[in-house]
């Protein structure tokens, strides 16, 4: 009886060892930590009942470290679209690229092709339909860029437009935009500056404007005239110790002081040797998926351009990109009755 039992102690112990301090420490079997045992010595037991839910614990962290981590996800591969119907512009353009995928050391560098080749671009309304046609245009480097353009197409105040795009081995893509109605610019002068307002009651009112002036001359170049326009800086930033231009918003008031409009008449005597006679005003109404993507994409991210590669803000279905839509309304006067 007593070999026996002598058997049973040994068989139970045999997963710990003493190591050179006298201590119990786990050897290879686990077999006796699922449920204790009164053969073990106490000491084995205590470390048992604290060690296994240890174990538990630290076991899918010591798994997962077999498994590199990367913070880049898969790589889709999408169309991106850009428009904006702009009553203003000679015609209307929409511009197609693809997502890339890059290194994330290297962001900003494409792996593999981005341009698209072939597309049929369409935008349709109540009264038309108008096809775009692929166009190279030269760029402010001088390379060369297809684009999508319409030179009939005049967006009207209070329509709803659908562009869609239809692109090889992709889903057909689309958008809407409702066109805002004019702004009904007024203006007026004053001691310190020029006040610029717009009618918010209106049938389709903007989600927000962005006013722009401009101080305008001309001068004589081969026997033609040629006019020459500086803008006017919105505000000084006496931070920086430079000028801001407007940039959109909610407000359909703003005060533009008369020391920036005779800043912009200096510019343009000195840099182009031309005196301003005239100031064109603009006030652009936006619609509310342009303004929400130049606010939060433009506004942030790239206060010079466009961004195509970063939608934050999409109304593209199958796609990213954005299709909105604005609707100027212009004033030009005299540059001495604002400036005396």
């Amino acid at each position: 009886m007593a070999a026996r039992m002598a058997r049973r102690v040994r068989a139970r112990v045999f997963p710990f060892r003493r190591n050179a301090a006298n201590a119990y420490v786990i050897d290879s079997c686990f077999s006796c930590w699922r449920s204790p045992s009164p053969y073990c010595p106490p000491e084995v037991s205590v470390k048992r009942s604290f060690l296994f839910p240890l174990f538990l614990l630290i076991l899918p962290f010591v798994q997962a470290c077999d498994n590199s981590f990367s913070p880049k996800a898969e790589y889709e591969d999408r169309v991106v679209v850009f428009c904006v119907l702009d009553r203003a512009a000679p015609f209307q353009i929409v511009r197609l690229e693809k997502t890339y995928d890059a290194e994330l050391t290297n962001p900003d560098k494409p792996i593999g092709k981005t341009s698209i080749d072939s597309a049929v671009v369409i935008v349709r309304t109540d009264d038309g339909t108008f096809r775009f046609k692929d166009t190279l245009l030269t760029q402010a480097d001088g390379s060369k860029k297809k684009v999508w353009i319409n030179r009939n197409l005049a967006p009207r105040e209070g329509k709803l437009y659908t562009v869609t795009v239809d692109v090889p081995g992709f889903p057909r893509l689309s958008g809407n935009t409702l066109v805002p109605s004019r702004a009904y610019l007024q203006v007026s002068g004053g001691e310190t500056g020029v006040r610029l307002s717009t009618v918010t009651s209106v049938a389709f009112p903007a989600t927000a404007y962005l006013f722009r002036l401009w101080v305008v001359g001309t001068k004589n170049n081969g026997g033609s005239p040629v006019e020459f326009r500086r803008e006017v800086p919105a505000r000084y930033n006496s931070d920086t110790k430079q000028y801001e231009f407007g940039s959109p918003s909610r407000r359909t008031v703003e005060l533009i002081p008369l020391d920036n409009l005779m800043y912009a008449q200096t510019q343009l005597r000195d840099i182009d040797g031309v005196i301003g006679q005239d100031v064109v005003i603009t006030a652009y109404g936006m619609d509310q998926y342009l303004y929400s993507y130049f606010q939060l994409v433009r506004g942030f991210d790239d206060p010079t351009s466009y961004r195509l590669d970063r939608p934050d803000v999409s109304n593209i279905t199958n796609g990213a990109g954005i299709f909105g839509s604005m609707f100027p309304d212009s004033l030009r006067v005299r540059y001495n009755s604002l400036v005396r």
